[in-house]
């Protein structure tokens, strides 16, 4: 399994280019990203339009705000979560990225579960819960096979979000912790997943470790409850942050350009939280929305795309939509914190819808090797 095999040399073509290196496993279930983006491109847009207009069409429905923020976390979130890291655990393991009657089972739990909380049965809470600790199991599992790195932090992570949805289930109350949750992870993660690949771009190593990021993470966790001036402060930290880092070289890569971009709707998302708090000026759901919308939809964009993107000699190249898709999400963004809600759901909606259909042509063949990135020295 943590082998990998040569494509013949007639696949690498001007219509079929891809990476040199793939892993042994073929077709939708060989890899989470390919069944678990999907899913959550489909749920964005679902979701979405259920809480803007589904009471028009189902006027008994039962989607309140705390629906509408739990499946836009632990919902919408948890998809791209397991889609990401299910295949990325591959590259501290050498072993090939999760799939088969395990990737099933796990999409399966997903998908139950989100009908189940929609129709609030007493069964969506624990099915939710199951879901995140499947995900854990099998990173638990990969890394004592492979036997080489293990990355616990990840564990922990997927253990308390089913903790977390559980919890937030049976409360049964509207709270923006689980955004503000998801935005920790997001830094956490889109912290040092961003500046590698930009410094990576331009020949380098990041130049901050790992507890900055961590730390960070820690500030924006606790923004909800701490003082107003604590997301000013951790805005302009993470500001800080992305001044560091060679951000002009993505303004000649599409894939690069969005993640930066993404990101920076987290430091804007905390600012606007804090600026609510002081002066008044506008509702605090703006920034709950910027960091929602604009950071977590946007990365989860950003990261799909390149998993799904156009590669030749080991070189990503965005494929043709994403950027309509990327910019329509990020308009969306701006008309929610405006108060356009329909012109918003609509638009955040197209871009969700136009993504989903840039990635299923490219659900079958092998899978590449690395996923999110272009192809390492042999």
């Amino acid at each position: 399994m943590g082998v990998f095999v040569k494509q013949e040399s007639g696949l690498l073509t001007s219509q079929n280019p891809t990476s040199d290196r793939v892993w042994p496993e073929t077709g939708l279930w060989a890899a989470s990203f390919r069944v678990m983006f999907p899913l959550a491109a489909v749920w964005a847009a679902i979701s979405v339009g259920f809480w803007q207009w589904g009471a028009r069409i189902w006027p008994n429905l039962e989607a309140g705000l705390a629906w509408h923020i739990h499946e836009m976390t632990f919902g919408f979130g948890g998809a791209a979560l397991a889609g990401y890291l299910l295949t990325a655990c591959s590259s501290w393991t050498g072993r090939a990225p999760v799939g088969g009657w395990r990737l099933i089972g796990i999409a399966a739990l997903w998908i139950v579960a989100r009908g189940l909380v929609l129709l609030d049965s007493a069964l969506a809470a624990p099915l939710s819960t199951a879901f995140f600790w499947s995900v854990a199991g099998c990173l638990f599992w990969e890394a004592k096979k492979g036997g080489r790195q293990w990355r616990p932090a990840f564990i922990t992570i997927c253990l308390l979000a089913g903790v977390g949805s559980v919890l937030f289930l049976w409360r049964g109350e509207a709270s923006t912790w689980p955004v503000l949750g998801f935005a920790a992870l997001l830094v956490f993660v889109g912290g040092r997943m961003v500046p590698a690949f930009l410094f990576n771009a331009v020949g380098s190593k990041p130049v901050a470790g790992p507890w900055m990021t961590t730390a960070l993470a820690f500030g924006v966790a606790v923004s909800g409850v701490a003082p107003r001036e604590w997301a000013l402060a951790v805005s302009g930290l993470l500001l800080v942050q992305v001044a560091r880092w060679p951000v002009r070289v993505a303004t000649r890569d599409t894939l690069l350009a969005i993640l930066v971009v993404a990101y920076l709707w987290l430091p804007a998302g905390l600012l606007a939280m804090g600026v609510a708090r002081a002066l008044d000026l506008w509702p605090i759901a703006a920034g709950f929305h910027a960091l929602s919308m604009g950071a977590m939809g946007g990365l989860i964009m950003a990261v799909s795309a390149r998993a799904f993107a156009w590669r030749a000699s080991g070189v990503l190249k965005a494929r043709r939509g994403v950027g309509v898709a990327f910019g329509l999400v990020m308009t969306a963004v701006i008309l929610r914190m405006g108060g356009w809600l329909d012109a918003a759901a609509g638009l955040w909606c197209a871009g969700w819808l136009i993504h989903l259909v840039v990635m299923l042509p490219h659900l079958h063949g092998p899978v590449p090797r690395p996923v999110f990135s272009g192809a390492r020295g042999k």
